[in-house]
Parts: C-alpha cells; structure tokens; sequence
C-alpha cells in the first residue's frame, strides 16, 4: 500500500537513517513545501523549498527524492548545499549520505578553505577529497566573468593536493590565451611536489633569465627544490636546496648553485669597471655557491649546535648573482628569516664558515667551535695561495662564567676565558689562552647606583712555529705571557617629574570616542663611564685579533638622556549594553641624548704636540628620536665638533605616513673628510683616517591613494660625485584573485625591468 502525507508549508520531518548503525544517533532535519513518503518502497520524496540538513551539512533544492534503505539522495533544481566544508551548486545531483559521494550536473564547487571555484558541466565527489569533473573551468576570482580562469576538459581534485587538469586553456576574461596538455594546479594547504612558477627577467649584464624550480617533498621532515637558471650570456646554472626538520627545535637549509661561466675575466683590463677598484681579476669559468645553516637544540642533552656555511668560487660571483631565487640577496633573506643569523655582505673578500656546539649551565657557559675564513684574494690565481696569511681558528673554546654573587658578600664575579690554536699556510701559529676575570660591587642608594669593577686580563702563547713575524720570529722562547689590568667605573641616576596636562574624561556614554593626553612625564638619566687600560708594551708578542694588543685608555664618557612619554586617556563605548570604560595608553614620543667623551692620555700628549694640538674631547653625539603619532617619525644622529666648529656626520631619517594612503621617507648619510690623528670624530673611534667626504641621500614614497594600485619611487644618490647609484619604480595593481606587478631599477651598471604575475592560490610567474 502506498501511503501519502501532504504537508503544509515549513513543517519539519525528522527520520534517521537505520541502515548505518554508526549513523543512527545523529537525524537528518528535513523541511519541505510538501512531502510524499512511500513506506513499500522506501522513498520519500519532497517538493518545493526542500532544507535537508545533518549537523554542519545542508541541502536545499526544488525537488528530493530519498531512497531510505539505501540513503541515496536525488535533488533536482536550484540546488545548494554546504557539504563538508565546500559549497555546490548545480542543477541536478545524486548523493551518497552514507559515504559523502556523489554527482552534480552544470554545478559549481567552491572549496572555502582553498578559495578556488571548480565549475563543470559535470562534477563528481569521488572520495573524502577527491573529486572529478568534466568540461570544467578553475579560478579563484570571485567575479561573474572571471578575469582569469583555466578551462579543462578534464580535471581530477583532490584537496590538500593538486588538481590534474588535461587540456587546460589559460583564460582572461572569456579569451583562451595559452593552452597546454597537461597541467598541475595546487589546491593544498600541505606540501606536495610538483613544479613552481618560472621566473623570467632579463638585465643589460646577464641577458635573458629563466629560472624553473621543481619542488619535491621527501618525507614530513625533509623536501628540496631543484632549479634550472638560464641566462642567455652567461649559461645555465642548475642549483639545490634541501631543508629538513630533524627535531622540533632543530633545522636546517642548504643551498648549492654551479655554473660553467662563457665570459672569463682572465686579466684586470678585462675586469669589468664595477670591480676593478679591487686590484683582482677572474680567470675561472667554473663558478660556483655553498651556502647554508643548521639550528640543532636538544633540551635532553642540553647541548646546542650552530652550523654557518658560506663558501664561494671567486670574489665576483656574489656581486655578480645578486637577484632572483638563486641570488645572494634572496639567500640572505631566507637566512634571517629562518634562523635570525645573516651573513657576510656580497662584497666581503673573506666568507666566514663556522662550526659550534654549545651547552650552559646555572652559571657557566661552554662554546666549542671551529672558525674557518675563507679569503678570495688568493683563489683563482690571483695571490700565491701558499703565502696566504688568513687565519683559522681551529678550534676555538670559550668557557664564560656570567656574573655570580661571591658567597654573602657584596662582591660579583664575571669571567671570559679562551683558548683557540690559530693556524694558517703563511705566518705564525700557536695556541692561545687568555683569561678575564672581572669582579664588581654594585653600590645603591637613592641618589643612583655605582658600580666599581676590576680585571684582569691573563694572555699566554704556546708557538709552535715563528714564520714572517719580524717581532717574534728571532725569539727561542716558544712560550709567552702578558698581564694587563683594567678598571671601569659607571654611575648612573634617573630622575622624572609627571606634568599635568588635562583631567581623566568622565565615564560617561556623552563621552565615549573622546580621549586626550593626560599626562607626560619626562625622565632624566644622567650617566658617567669611566675605563682605564694602563699602557703595556705587547709588540713581542704574537699578533691574531684585537685582544693580541690591548690599547690603553684613560677615558671618562658623560652622557644625559631625556625621554618624554604621554600617556593618553579615552573612553570607550560599552558594547551590549555594558558601561562605557576608560583606556589608558603609552607612548614615549620624545628622546633627546647628548654624549661626549675626554681622554686623558691625549690631555697628556707630548709626542707631535707641536704639529697637532691636543684635542682630549670627541665630537659631541647628539641622538634625537620623534614619534609623536602614526604620521610622523624622525630619527637623528649628528656629531659636532668643537674644534673644528663644524658637523663631522650626519645619519637623519624622516618618515611622514598617512595610513592607508601614503608613505614617504628622507634619509641622508653625511660624513665629513677629516684627518682623525687631529680630530677624535665620535665617541668610539681610535686613531682613524677618513680619506673622503661621503654624503648619501635616499628618498622614496610609496602612494595607495587609488583603490588596488600602490606605486613606489625609490631614489639614491651620492652627492658628492654627483652620482645617481639607483633609480627605481614600482607598480603594483591588487584585484581580489590576482596582481601584476611592475618593477623598473636603474644603477650605474645594470638596468633591469621585472613583471611578475601573482595568482591567488596558483602562485607566481614573471621575474
């Protein structure tokens, strides 16, 4: 018997599903304009507003039909669903509630999570995360006509993967511009190999580029990309990249590029003009990079582990390579942003490579490492390689122990100790220990803190070979020994007053939105710093670093900081009915600093008094930071000379911004041409000579007054050889789904135009 129950409008059926037992305690809500239920047969059919809906899962449409013994489900008609997180559309379906499959006709699916539309003339849900569809188009634009779309008359999807597409047209607007057989699309939020977008550039010094990286994923803990870099006058340079996590707190990346170079710069009249001020030329065609870092922390054993590799083929390749992928600069971007360690600028001769492990204790600190530089100059032909005096610290121990109280007394103690073997091809080598104790007493009282310390400094050779050492290499005395004591003495006080400026706002709904400063209070730290180094003569001894020759000091530095802070009141308006409420906030918006140094060894100068006159006093430091608000900010550093009456350097940075619309900044870098044997420049400085006038400006604004379009403008000029050293323009238009972004750079040397496309979810291609 067929049996027929007509509903009235928005009644609401509830039935469970007795055929999955694991199913069962959860019903399926049902709500239709009408429903016929046919018990023989088991169907329940519903017309018209049809809600279907089972925990986060919902159906609507014009037309269902339930098949209850086997829980097939027919929907036909303006059909909408929310199923498992994606959102479907179509006209016809048929789904499986029992295992979350099925079929959709002319329907659309978007995955939320990836934010990718799929659209088809037929589309099938074919596991948990898979689906298929045919004659279907991909984007990730949000508009009616997409601006960009990939048309496919075949696609397979399987989310936190990729979808395989066949015969995919590349679309902007509703106009196919590239086709290909095959194509893989990322639609992941986890790892997954593949190949990345290309990047394509061209320069004035290298030609056309194309760099095609390949990513591949080894296990959970380890993946790498592989890249193919082509330049048209230079080769190809294929390149690796491995990272791995071996633990949770340990990393690390690797990185390796390797060239067989067509230009050869075989003598110093074929060195190109940028890098012939270095005196070395490069005969090498084999060119190549090793760079790389490893963290290893292991709470266990409380040991830790730094591994720091940077090993290049020659001294141009890093100022040759410097853009793209495979270039220094993005390297060292990487660098910082995984492991917080940079490296050594792209035109430093001598690389730095460093091998560490390290472990603390309550009051020690042990680190054990392995220094190894590698220097440029004698690669390639350029200096004899067996006459290379580099130095390598091979090993090197420091066992430090940070400032600890001495029993109940008032007394602390500090001390860093080493010992490393430095050894070189050229020059002498020994092992050196040197030992510094310091001890300190802090003295407090409410007129500020004192705080005496004293050490001692214990520095011993074992030579084990004198070599093109005039000081050292006539001595038998294979083992030497030098004590020098040092004092310091710092004050320092702090004083504040707190100024009034307005009352607190009443907590009133009439004010709410209302705010203002309230009160600023301004602190005064006045700060002395005296050091003292007696005078030892150490020119026997054997000379590696700056601790072999301890220079004297007799020096007393004075400096007062002023530092202004606001605080602000406001009131905030209640929310759901609740009392308003006051908020207070901080800022420090002024600092003001004065430093200057005396030295009392150059008050007591007899030697060349009569060609320069005693000048005890540095310049005079004064450092200015403003930060009134989001709008404005000004950093500002000058020396000034006394005697000189004149500014001997400059560092200014102003930066005006108004959120959301504009950014400018000024920098200007100054630095006068003075003879520091006569003239001590700022507070720090020894016995330096500066040979020319240096004044660097850079200005540059970033405008986001229209709507999806930023542009940037970047200027940097040296002033005083009236040279331009870069001119950049930056172009970028952002739409919901993808931007095109425009770069022009213009240097001295080299000019460059890069156009870079970015897909949203797709990825990136251009360079």
């Amino acid at each position: 018997m067929i049996k027929t129950k007509f509903l009235p409008i928005q009644l609401l059926l509830i039935f469970f599903i007795f055929s999955s037992p694991a199913l069962a305690a959860t019903p399926w809500n049902l709500e239709a304009d009408r429903i016929l239920s046919r018990d023989e047969e088991n169907i329940v059919e519903a017309f018209g507003n049809i809600h279907l809906s089972r925990l986060e899962n919902l159906l609507q449409a014009d037309y269902a039909k339930l098949h209850t013994d086997t829980n097939q489900l027919y929907l036909k008609g303006n059909i909408s669903a929310y199923w498992d997180g994606d959102f479907l559309e179509g006209e016809e379906a048929e789904l499986d509630l029992d295992n979350n499959v099925g079929w959709i006709k002319n329907g659309q699916i978007f995955m939320a999570e990836e934010h990718i539309y799929f659209t088809g003339e037929h589309l099938e849900k074919t596991g948990e995360n898979t689906y298929n569809f045919f004659q279907g188009t991909v984007t990730s634009c949000d508009d009616e006509v997409p601006p960009w779309s990939i048309k496919s008359s075949r696609g397979e999807i399987t989310l936190d993967g990729y979808a395989t597409l066949w015969h995919p047209r590349f679309r902007v607007k509703d106009r196919s511009v590239l086709y290909s057989p095959y194509m893989i699309v990322p639609v992941k939020t986890e790892r997954q190999s593949g190949f990345l977008f290309p990047d394509l550039g061209h320069g004035s010094q290298h030609g056309t580029n194309i760099n095609l990286p390949y990513y591949h994923v080894i296990d959970d803990q380890r993946d790498a990309t592989f890249y193919t870099n082509y330049y048209s006058k230079r080769g190809v340079m294929p390149g690796l990249e491995y990272r791995h996590t071996p633990g949770l707190l340990s990393k690390g990346l690797w990185r390796a590029d390797w060239m067989s170079d067509k230009e050869r710069h075989d003598s110093l009249e074929n060195e190109p003009s940028r890098f012939s001020n270095d005196g070395l030329f490069r005969p090498n065609r084999n060119r190549y990079w090793l760079r790389g870092k490893f963290d290893g922390n292991y709470p266990v054993t409380g040991w830790s582990y730094k591994v720091d590799l940077d090993y290049v083929s020659d001294q141009n390749y890093l100022r040759e390579f410097k853009a793209g992928q495979s270039g220094f600069d993005h390297s060292r971007n990487q660098f910082l942003d995984n492991f917080g360690r940079d490296i050594q600028n792209h035109d430093r001769l001598i690389r730095t490579n460093i091998l560490s492990a390290a472990r603390n204790w309550s009051s020690l600190g042990l680190d054990a490492r392995v220094v190894y530089s590698d220097n440029l100059r004698y690669k390639n032909d350029n200096l004899p390689s067996g006459q290379n005096p580099t130095i390598q610290r091979l090993p090197e121990v420091n066992l430090n122990l940070f400032r600890t109280r001495i029993g109940a007394s008032p007394f602390e103690l500090q001390a860093s100790n080493q010992a490393v073997y430095f050894w070189r091809e050229s020059g002498t080598r020994a092992t050196r220990i040197d030992l510094h104790p310091r001890i300190s007493t802090p003295l407090r009282n409410v007129f500020g803190t004192l705080t005496p310390t004293a050490g001692w400094r214990q520095t011993s050779y074992i030579v084990d070979n004198f070599e093109n050492d005039p000081a050292v290499r006539d001595t038998e005395n294979s083992f030497q020994s030098k004590g020098i004591f040092d004092l310091n003495i710092n004050a320092h006080t702090s004083l504040f007053r707190i100024f009034e400026l307005s009352p607190v706002p009443d907590l009133n709904r009439e004010n709410a939105g209302q705010g203002s400063w309230t009160r600023i209070r301004h602190s005064i730290r006045p700060e002395i710093d005296y050091d003292f180094i007696p005078e030892v003569d150490q020119d026997k001894y054997p000379r590696f670093d700056s601790i072999d020759r301890i220079n004297p000091r007799d020096e007393i530095t004075y400096s007062i900081s002023n530092t202004f802070t606001r605080r602000k009141d406001a009131v905030a308006q209640g929310t759901g009915g609740t009392e308003p409420s006051l908020r207070t906030s901080y800022l420090e918006f002024f600092r003001l600093k004065f430093e200057q140094s005396y030295d009392f060894r150059e008050a007591r100068r007899r030697e060349q008094s009569d060609v320069y006159s005693r000048r005890p006093f540095s310049d005079l430091l004064i450092e200015t930071h403003i930060n009134p608000g989001r709008f404005v900010s000004f950093r500002n550093k000058t020396w000034y000379s006394f005697y000189e009456n004149l500014i001997t350097e400059h560092e200014h940075r102003l930066t005006l911004t108004w959120p959301g619309k504009m950014s400018t900044w000024f920098t200007l870098d100054f630095l006068e041409e003075i003879d520091d044997f006569r003239h001590r420049r700022r507070v720090d400085d020894f016995r330096q000579r500066i040979n020319e006038k240096i004044s660097l400006v850079e200005v540059g604004t970033r405008l986001d007054f229209i709507k999806n379009w930023q542009f940037t403008f970047i200027y940097r000029s040296d002033l005083e050889s009236r040279r331009d050293l870069e001119r950049s323009l930056g172009i970028i238009y952002r739409h919901q789904c993808y931007s095109v972004e425009f770069n022009l750079t213009e240097t001295d040397y080299d000019h460059k135009y890069e156009i870079r496309i970015n897909l949203l979810n797709l990825g990136s291609f251009g360079g």
